[in-house]
């Protein structure tokens, strides 16, 4: 028994030893891989040193925008531009700024509000609120003419917890701001019907007594516009419910930039839609036709006369899958990556391409 006790022990000896010299240098080899990965890396002459990789290390904190949407890319390569271009191209086609890009309104008793479906980080709010209009009397010169704020009240919602406390802090902390005339919520904007109080409140300049009776708004010379850029195709259940509380609720017109469907896919293209729809967390039941979308507003209460569609595809997929693919090359030389938006990048060149999906802009008046 003994003796076979000590054979065994003298097999593991021999095998530990053969492991050792087999395994030891291909640990060894594995390790100072990956020091020089954590570490050093190597330029193409083979020369240990840091190259571009501590780009990362000079990246602001946080960034100095965070703009979120497709774009408008006819005159301009970044991002920021393109996204401001797009909602500027949306508040021209509503008649709220003129082709300067300035806003137009010359009376001091009209008042705006915006009522803003999904406004990210809060860019797109701080630019309309500090947003500023000249009022011009007879007689004033351009220096004479007092400033005014373009928006009378601002309503914005998010569905994004995390959206909703950087926005917050981001607006609360801006210059030219007026709390009392901006308003921030986190909620679902698709269903009106889970709003607390406060947003109807906000949304329809009332109050409400102790008897739960509604106190009329404080001003009829009020015009209220529902913003919805680049966000009612994740509207869940669908755009339906938002149309129709608009309309008969907010008593308000709707400008927005949304994806519609072309009239002529294919049934490949269908199917692979469908499959980009999957991963990209938006209902392929929102990608509807012009004619299909227009008879939704027409179901909600809007005039047909009062409907304006049209198509800026051209100025907006190709752009922005441009776009990606050169970040994408800027940051590899830094050791970054894009990340999950690459995956976009080639959808966006797929639209852009094949033309089944269209960037519209929709203007639905009151």
């Amino acid at each position: 028994m003994l003796q076979d006790g000590t054979s065994n022990l003298i097999y593991v000896y021999i095998a530990g030893c053969l492991s050792g010299a087999v395994l030891v240098p291909y640990l060894a080899h594995a390790l100072k891989r990956l020091a020089g990965y954590l570490f050093l890396s190597k330029d193409e002459g083979g020369h240990d040193l840091y190259r571009l990789d501590h780009g990362i290390l000079n990246v602001e904190m946080p960034p100095a925008s965070m703009w979120m949407n497709m774009g408008f890319w006819e005159q301009t390569t970044s991002f920021p531009a393109a996204c401001r271009g797009l909602l500027d191209e949306v508040l021209m086609a509503a008649g709220l700024l003129g082709p300067d890009r300035m806003p137009f309104g010359q009376s001091k008793t009209a008042k705006l509000r915006v009522i803003d479906l999904g406004f990210g980080c809060g860019d797109q709010s701080i630019y309309l609120t500090q947003l500023a209009r000249k009022m011009r009397q007879p007689g004033d010169s351009a220096t004479d003419s007092p400033t005014h704020y373009f928006l009378d009240s601002y309503v914005g919602l998010t569905i994004v917890p995390s959206q909703f406390r950087f926005a917050s802090e981001r607006l609360h902390s801006s210059s030219n701001k007026n709390e009392s005339r901006v308003k921030l919520f986190c909620a679902d904007a698709a269903k009106p019907w889970t709003w607390i109080k406060d947003i109807h409140e906000a949304a329809t300049d009332t109050s409400t007594k102790g008897d739960g009776a509604d106190v009329a708004p404080k001003s009829s010379n009020q015009a209220t516009w529902v913003l919805a850029l680049d966000t009612l195709y994740h509207f869940i259940p669908s755009r339906e419910p938002i149309f129709r509380h608009t309309f008969r609720e907010l008593n308000a017109s709707i400008m927005a930039f949304d994806l519609l469907l072309s009239d002529t896919p294919s049934i490949w293209d269908l199917l692979l839609l469908r499959l980009v729809s999957f991963f990209a967390a938006t209902p392929f039941f929102n990608f509807l036709t012009i004619t299909e979308y227009r008879n939704q507003l027409l179901a909600a209460g809007y005039d047909e006369n009062k409907i304006e569609i049209r198509d800026i595809s051209d100025h907006v997929f190709a752009g922005m899958a441009s776009f990606i693919e050169r970040r994408d090359g800027e940051l590899k030389m830094t050791g970054m990556t894009i990340g999950r938006y690459k995956a976009a990048g080639k959808v966006f060149k797929w639209w852009a391409r094949s033309g089944i999906v269209r960037g519209c802009i929709i203007v639905a008046r009151r």
